[in-house]
């Protein structure tokens, strides 16, 4: 009796290491099949374009002008875009995702396509991701020129990456805004948004604005 019962234990005991190790792969992450192929997803309603009202708080910015325009490197600001965790490869891919709808999506996180409402022009654009930029609210050029040229080569890197400094946009429209501060070039639409975006990049930064540059942002909402 006492061998039966020796092996009815073993045999339990072997069937709850089976199920302990199957829920265990269930739940382990990066399981699942890979994928070969592009995928679809679709959203099912289409983000707003952001709307802001009431003055830009410039409060704690200081007025300054621009200094070390001659300096600037693209590279001092990291090689390009840093890798992502969550829903993309990188970061152009996290904004991608985030701006765009009916994205197609190849190997579970690079953005190769989708729909996009221009958040400077108001128009919709349908294609392939290749053909969108995506544009920093701050230029980097112009960053450089109110204080990222005293920051260190992680904290530009950090800011170059920064999604809430990062909007898609048309190639067209970004070479149009180029390095331009919003006292030389301004959105299309929303310019209120955008002025407020500039303004609370530039404070967590703690960058610098020229008193054009104040004239602007403050004249967008007013």
């Amino acid at each position: 009796m006492t061998r039966i019962w020796t092996v009815l234990f073993a045999v339990l005991a072997a069937a709850v290491f089976v199920l302990v190790e199957i829920w265990a792969f269930r739940e382990e992450p990066g399981t699942a099949a890979a994928d070969t192929g592009p995928s679809t997803t679709t959203s099912t309603t289409a983000p707003e374009m952001v709307t802001a009202s009431g003055p830009v708080d410039l409060s704690s910015l200081r007025i300054a002008p621009d200094r070390h325009g001659r300096d600037y490197r693209r590279e001092a600001f990291g090689p390009g875009w840093a890798p992502a965790v969550g829903p993309g490869c990188d970061v152009r891919d996290v904004v991608l995702a985030r701006d765009l709808t009916d994205t197609t999506v190849a190997r579970g996180c690079d953005v190769t396509a989708g729909t996009l409402r221009d958040p400077y022009t108001g128009q919709t654009v349908t294609g392939p991701a290749r053909d969108l930029d995506v544009d920093h609210v701050i230029p980097l050029a112009l960053a450089h020129r109110s204080g990222a040229h005293a920051w260190t080569d992680q904290q530009r890197d950090a800011f170059a990456n920064d999604p809430d400094n990062l909007r898609a946009t048309t190639a067209a429209v970004n070479r149009a805004k180029s390095d331009h501060g919003p006292e030389h070039w301004m959105p299309q639409v929303d310019a209120c948004a955008y002025a407020h975006d500039f303004a609370r990049v530039a404070t967590r930064y703690q960058l610098t604005i020229t008193a054009a540059r104040a004239e602007a942002l403050q004249q967008a909402c007013a």
